[in-house]
Parts: structure tokens; C-alpha cells; sequence
């Protein structure tokens, strides 16, 4: 596991330095899906202070048609995370528990509209926008029937990297 995160870490670090084929718009994206679902899984978790009580994170391997929204009125067609994306979203959970990066949400629900798996929780991050040194991104949060936020995070570029500042727009949550 350790080295794995290793790996990963490097991966998204020469992404952000320049190796490979991104862009530093690729990078932005990258930092801010991760900043996101961090402050998705730490703090807006729906568990009130403190830690979430999730061992394991299913993470959308595509853009998620309800982050944000839980009654979206056009999903039209998503596009895959790239694997930049999925690198940095990785190493930023990494620490707070396992990740299973999956096709479908609804394979990974019971009729009991719970995770499949016991502790998880589901994640979904839709497409960033940014506007200057600022960016928004729509996320969601599913644990089950009665366990779920969908909300859009503000997020600021500052000297340290994208930062999350806020909440923009509505708030859902079952």
C-alpha cells in the first residue's frame, strides 16, 4: 500500500511539474477534484464534527450526472475521469481509506439503498469551472437512503494550491 501511494504521489507530481502530455489547466483540474472530495470526505460527510465513520471510498470513474444535484435535468453524455484526475482524487484519500473506483453507482446499492459494501461511502465529483483564481465543483456523497449530500464547493488558488473556501448554491441532503 505504501508503495503504491508512493507511485501515485510521483505520478501526480510530475503531472503538476510538467512531465507528460498535461497541461497546467489539466493540473488545476486535477488539484481542485482533489481538494473537493477531501473536504467532501472530512468535513461535509453528513456525521456532523469529527471523522466520518467510512472504511471504504467507491469513487465514480466518470463524472457523476447528480454531484451537485440530486435531481439533475440533463446529465448529458460524461466524460472518464482522466487518469491524472483518478491519480490525484487517490492520493488524497489514500490516507483517509481504500478506494474502488467503479463504472456504476447502482451495481454498489442494495434494495435497502446501502452501499454494498459495509462502511463505504459513494463519491461522485461532476466538472469543475473556473473563473479566474477561483473554481467551483459540483460533488456527491452516498451512504445510503437516509445518508447523502450533494452539494457545489467554492475554491480559491492561493500560494499553498487550491484551497476550499465555501459552498455555492444549494445544499441536499437525505
Amino acid at each position: 500500500m505504501r508503495i503504491t501511494n508512493v507511485l501515485v504521489a510521483l505520478a501526480v507530481l510530475t503531472a503538476a511539474c510538467g512531465g507528460g502530455s498535461g497541461t497546467a489547466a489539466d493540473g488545476a483540474r486535477e488539484q481542485v477534484l482533489a481538494a473537493a472530495v477531501v473536504e467532501l470526505i472530512t468535513v461535509n460527510h453528513t456525521f456532523g464534527d469529527g471523522p466520518a465513520p467510512f472504511t471504504d471510498f467507491l469513487i465514480l470513474k466518470s463524472l457523476d450526472p447528480f454531484a451537485g444535484d440530486p435531481t439533475p435535468s440533463d446529465s448529458g453524455e460524461l466524460r472518464a475521469l482522466t487518469t491524472g484526475e483518478q491519480a490525484a482524487i487517490l492520493a488524497a484519500v489514500a490516507p483517509h481509506g481504500p478506494v474502488t473506483w467503479i463504472d456504476d453507482p447502482d451495481d454498489f446499492i442494495t434494495e435497502d439503498l446501502v452501499p454494498t459494501v459495509e462502511g463505504s461511502a459513494i463519491i461522485g465529483v461532476g466538472e469543475p469551472a473556473f473563473d479566474g483564481d477561483e473554481a467551483l465543483v459540483p460533488v456527491s456523497l452516498w451512504c445510503g437512503g437516509l445518508c447523502g449530500t450533494w452539494l457545489t464547493y467554492k475554491l480559491q488558488l492561493t500560494d499553498a494550491g487550491w484551497v476550499v473556501t465555501g459552498i455555492e448554491g444549494p445544499i441536499a441532503v437525505s
